[in-house]
């Protein structure tokens, strides 16, 4: 018994260890996947806030604050197609919609090229 708990302490405390070690730089490709999972996350947030009501005129002033350039263009297009997106259809399947606009947003955005020298800079969401 006593065996098995000095080696369940040792095989913990080599675990947390590993769990902190330093983590590997992400390589620009890698980066950039993250970059358009976020994008994607927006989508989803951008038309959910349609979904609650949000104007467009508010959408809009809360993206024109955004100050990458290469993150306001996703953002400012997919404020533009939430909101040119039916209004009867915004409650239709509300959850599928958002995963939606999320998904499609993700896809567009790992089909654009990148420059792996001046990649965007983000907070994951």
């Amino acid at each position: 018994m006593n065996k098995f708990l000095v080696l369940s302490g040792v095989l913990g405390t080599a675990i947390l260890m590993s769990a902190c070690a330093e983590k590997k730089p992400l390589t620009p490709e890698e980066q950039w996947q993250g970059y358009c999972k976020s994008i994607g996350n927006a989508a989803r947030s951008i038309i959910l806030d349609r979904q609650n009501g949000i104007l467009h005129k508010e959408a809009l002033e809360y993206a024109n604050k955004v100050t990458d350039p290469t993150t306001k263009k996703f953002v400012l297009e997919q404020v533009a197609k939430a909101y040119a997106y039916p209004a009867n259809q915004l409650e239709v399947d509300s959850n599928g919609l958002q995963v939606q606009f999320r998904d499609e947003a993700e896809k567009q955005c790992l089909e654009t090229p990148f420059d792996a020298k001046s990649l965007p800079d983000y907070k994951p969401f």
